[in-house]
């Protein structure tokens, strides 16, 4: 096979960064040449993984969007509907994404037209991945890591038909009229999670090419404790709240969290509590928890699920897919609307459950993981959906039909 260059493009958070990882390793090891291309604020966390980084464009000031509270979805007064306050948080979203294109795409294509890419693959919100292919009349590819595909933020109605023209004016500095689609989809998510794109109205649903790929666990490096590879004396229930909801949702979320944990813990069941994200203000209000929660540091999350019995989270898209990965059962408590869909199609598949942050008691949350642990079905129904993931061709499939992609254009 004759050696391709593959360009890859992710937004500078590290969730973002992971899902990419496999396949770009699986490019490399394949003897492909690779770059992993963000602004300067991701460069660390790529440098981590092994895989050659280039820094192009600037940094958003995230945290300080974060802290204006213009992501989270939360009502500005107790009159404001549902709908609306979900559609200006998607709004502010896009417009978020639509700056982080801005800041890049020069750079992006400038380095692009240096370095000469085959293909370029890129993150579903990284609309500069692209603008660069557009712009150079090459193959892009789209990767996707969960429900991103459904709600599409480049469109005004999230699913299609006019965009902001922010997005159109993307390509058009470039002289070549606005994409919307790439020619291909990698698909990590298993057949039984996927959304009926025709149905739900998706662009080119017809048109453009899935490529299925087995979801690979790739959650950053790091060591895996002795204590973990040894069984518990009773089951064991991982309990995270996600660093995005952390930031999102601001310090009350790690109030939420420890009463959680708590009362999870009034269970026969010994709790991992996850605590690497938090800061040691965050870890003081931790404290005094009962003798049966272990708190468990910076472990990456397919080691520490494991030895896991259940799963207790947010609803998360890497912590969501690494827990199918693994095999385990799962309850999301979802307040984001990400979290929401994602939690909808694993509870589709029987290996989970689903119940709503704002209108759940932290007793219903315990009654819940409960029924997780005890009832044998959820666990047969967790292992048939790792099962379905392990059919999945490998990266180093998918990397072959890449090679075929950038021969045949």
């Amino acid at each position: 096979m004759k050696a391709v260059r593959l360009l890859f493009v992710t937004y500078f958070e590290r969730a973002h960064l992971l899902p990419l990882v496999p396949l770009a390793w699986a490019a490399l090891a394949a003897g492909h040449e690779v770059r992993m291309v963000s602004t300067p604020g991701l460069m660390g966390a790529v440098e981590s993984t092994g895989l050659p980084g280039v820094a192009v464009g600037r940094d958003i000031d995230l945290e300080a969007v974060l802290a204006s509270r213009a992501l989270a979805p939360v009502r500005q007064s107790a009159a404001e509907p549902e709908e609306v306050m979900q559609a200006r948080v998607m709004e502010n979203i896009a417009s978020l994404l639509l700056e982080f294109a801005e800041n890049m795409v020069d750079d992006l294509v400038k380095y692009a037209r240096a370095w000469r890419p085959d293909v370029i693959v890129y993150d579903p919100v990284t609309f500069g991945g692209l603008v660069a292919a557009t712009a150079l009349g090459i193959p892009a590819v789209g990767h996707l890591y969960g429900m991103a595909r459904w709600l599409r933020p480049e469109f005004k109605n999230l699913i299609g038909g006019e965009a902001w023209p922010r997005y159109e004016q993307l390509f058009t500095r470039f002289g070549v009229e606005p994409a919307y689609d790439p020619v291909a989809w990698v698909d990590p998510r298993p057949a039984s999670m996927r959304w009926d794109e025709a149905v739900m109205g998706m662009p080119a649903a017809q048109t453009v090419q899935p490529i299925p790929m087995r979801y690979i666990p790739y959650n950053g490096s790091g060591a895996v404790p002795d204590w973990l590879t040894r069984p518990g004396e009773r089951p064991r229930v991982c309990v995270t709240w996600g660093t995005s909801q952390q930031r999102k949702l601001g310090p009350q979320v790690i109030e939420h969290f420890r009463d959680v944990a708590a009362t999870i813990a009034e269970l026969d069941v010994e709790v991992l509590l996850t605590v690497g994200a938090t800061n040691e203000e965050q870890r003081r209000q931790l404290r005094g928890l009962p003798k049966n929660v272990t708190t468990v540091g910076w472990v990456p999350l397919n080691g520490l699920l494991a030895c896991a019995d259940a799963i207790v989270h947010t609803g998360g898209t890497g912590t969501l897919m690494t827990a199918a990965a693994c095999g385990v059962p799962q309850l999301g408590v979802t307040k984001i609307r990400e979290g929401l869909y994602n939690t909808q199609q694993l509870v589709m598949t029987g290996a989970g459950l689903h119940l709503d942050e704002d209108t759940s008691k932290v007793c219903t949350i315990r009654d819940t993981v409960d029924t997780l642990v005890c009832d044998p079905r959820y666990r047969k129904a967790a292992a048939g959906l790792r099962a379905e993931i392990e059919a999945q061709p490998s990266p180093a499939d998918v990397v072959a039909e890449l090679a075929r992609i950038a021969s045949s254009h």
